[in-house]
């Protein structure tokens, strides 16, 4: 059996440990030093989409109510509860030009469907739209306001 050289020991006893030294201080101060770790502050921004009434304004003029549903959840709930709700007049509501004004929250959803209802709660219009939401502040890791959405629901 060849003997060990001597130089090859302290190699192994001196050089390998230093280096795994160096590698673990790098470790901890990349953790130690990473800024990124908190947590996200409290959302204080409010996206929101405008909804105008498109096509026939005979049509337009009967339009009582109007929903926004996300998969299934619908903003407000029914005509009724739009028409009686006070929460529910402020996430979706009517603007003076004839527009809905919807807030959709700190987390819009990618696909929406409008339906406009006439007074007595019968559908007149149901319509799909898939919104590309640009953000125009925050960061990829906590989010940020999105720039405001138009939408046009056209009515037959």
């Amino acid at each position: 059996m060849p003997a060990v050289r001597s130089s090859r020991r302290r190699v192994e006893f001196l050089l390998v440990p230093f280096v795994a030294a160096l590698c673990m201080a790098f470790i901890i101060g990349a953790i130690v030093t990473d800024k990124d770790s908190g947590g996200c502050p409290q959302a204080a921004w409010h996206n929101h989409l405008t909804l105008t009434l498109a096509g026939n304004g005979d049509t337009a003029e009967r339009v009582h109510a109007v929903t926004a549903c996300g998969g299934s959840k619908c903003v407000p709930l029914t005509p009724t509860f739009a028409k009686n709700s006070p929460t529910g007049a402020a996430m979706l509501s009517r603007q003076q030009d004839g527009s809905w004004l919807l807030a959709v929250g700190t987390q819009p959803s990618s696909t929406l469907t409008f339906r406009a209802f006439d007074a007595a709660g019968n559908v007149l219009v149901q319509q799909s739209n898939t919104l590309n939401w640009t953000r125009v502040g925050g960061n990829d890791k906590c989010g940020g306001p999105m720039a405001a959405m138009n939408v046009a629901l056209t009515l037959p």
